[in-house]
């Protein structure tokens, strides 16, 4: 991974300075070129003469898009300032109309090896990074505050399933990296009897030089998102590989339980794949 993006918003609530800062320590922890792809909100004018007479509300909109594109061009500044010249990718600022939007900067992260989508509260977290998995064609690292800087300690989930082997397959250079990796999966939620057996996924992974433990952990009444969100912080895990489930009808996404809890709340940085 030598090329990875960091996913940015205008608005309403601008990406804060932590991520750029996690940005740059996963740039030199990767010996990677990090660029920063800004979605730039603008909401269109409301054609509501009465609405406008009363209460002016083209002119708050017009006050809102001038502060998105202040704000696109002070992350731009910061972001250049932050990452070392020679860790420095492009800089990209996208117009998405109406809200944040995955769709424009999803064209850009398919010529990415990874984009980096920050956890900060920001209300259009869950669309974009489902967005993004689901159209970039690569691997998302959904990055919460405060997450260790290290990739050291992995824990790939396995349930057998195409979309946990397509996540192995992406996540191959950074569990070279890892001292430690764990092939985790949940017993108790589901029949895994006629699945591709963890012993296999060993098995390829010492071809390829990498030394794994299979671990199972029962879900006792939790769903597997949380089982295993639980396993990798009880075990200082420094990250958690997995697959998306889900499909696109007409450009909507039907994620599964697990895909859709992970990117709600995720508990340490997620690197997810479809």
């Amino acid at each position: 991974m030598r090329d990875i993006l960091l996913q940015a918003n205008s608005h309403p609530e601008p990406t804060p300075e932590w991520a750029m800062e996690a940005m740059a320590a996963l740039a030199n922890l990767l010996d990677a070129k990090a660029s920063l792809g800004v979605c730039q909100v603008h909401i269109p004018p409301v054609s509501s003469w009465l609405a406008n007479t009363l209460l002016n509300v083209d002119g708050t909109i017009a006050a809102e898009n001038s502060r998105s594109e202040e704000n696109a061009q002070i992350l731009v500044a910061a972001f250049k300032a932050i990452l070392p010249q020679d860790r420095l990718g492009q800089c990209t600022v996208v117009e998405c109309p109406g809200m944040v939007t995955p769709w424009q900067l999803a064209i850009r992260a398919r010529t990415h090896d990874l984009t980096v989508v920050p956890v900060y509260g920001h209300a259009e977290t869950r669309s974009v990074a489902e967005g993004l998995v689901f159209e970039s064609g690569h691997p998302v690292l959904l990055l919460p505050h405060a997450s260790a800087q290290r990739l050291d300690r992995v824990a790939v989930a396995w349930d057998g399933s195409s979309v946990a082997a397509r996540a192995l397959s992406d996540a191959m250079s950074l569990l070279h990296r890892a001292s430690v990796v764990k092939i985790v999966q949940i017993t108790g939620d589901k029949d895994l009897s006629k699945t591709a057996p963890v012993a296999d996924v060993i098995r390829n992974l010492e071809w390829h030089g990498i030394t794994a433990q299979s671990v199972n952990v029962p879900a006792d009444g939790m769903d597997a998102a949380a089982a295993l969100q639980s396993y990798c912080t009880g075990e200082g895990l420094d990250l958690l590989v997995m697959g998306a489930f889900g499909h696109s009808r007409a450009r909507e996404f039907v994620l599964g339980g697990v895909t859709r809890s992970i990117l709600d709340a995720p508990a340490l940085p997620v690197l997810i794949s479809h």
